[in-house]
């Protein structure tokens, strides 16, 4: 058989895949849906509390005192006065009495938007002022 010969069996690394178990494929696919799943639930699940801190939500906002922030996973869910946003159950609480919570970067301290936050132990004097803890995407940085 010449190089030009047209042939209708299919070449031996396509019949080895053609022997492969369609059901074995769905069973891995699944398998590997469901555990993806799984860990975005861990993630989105793990719930902050920030209770008690003097909050700047934004450059050129009011202090909100005895605040309380939410966050879950690495977004922030409510913000504002404690009195006014209850503290979700099974959450892990941070006292942050006697601190100033204030956006990092460019970002916002409202519901919706990343959990990047610097914890100051005075009120912000400079956008430079070096924080004593810093949250980014909900996690502590430092």
């Amino acid at each position: 058989m010449d190089h030009y010969s047209t042939s209708h069996s299919p070449a031996p690394v396509q019949r080895e895949i053609l022997r492969f178990p369609v059901h074995r494929i769905l069973l891995i696919a699944t398998a590997l849906i469901l555990a993806g799943c799984q860990e975005s639930q861990g993630v989105e699940s793990k719930t902050r509390v920030l209770i008690g801190g003097t909050l700047i939500a934004s450059s050129g906002a009011a202090p909100i005192e005895d605040s309380i922030v939410v966050i879950v996973g690495g977004t922030i869910r409510a913000a504002g006065l404690r009195k006014d946003i209850p503290v979700p159950q099974d959450s892990q609480r941070a006292d942050m009495q006697g601190k100033w919570l204030v956006p990092a970067g460019t970002s916002a301290v409202a519901e919706g938007q990343p959990a990047n936050l610097n914890v100051l132990d005075h009120a912000p004097r400079s956008p430079d002022d070096a924080p004593v803890r810093r949250m980014i995407a909900g996690n502590w940085a430092q």
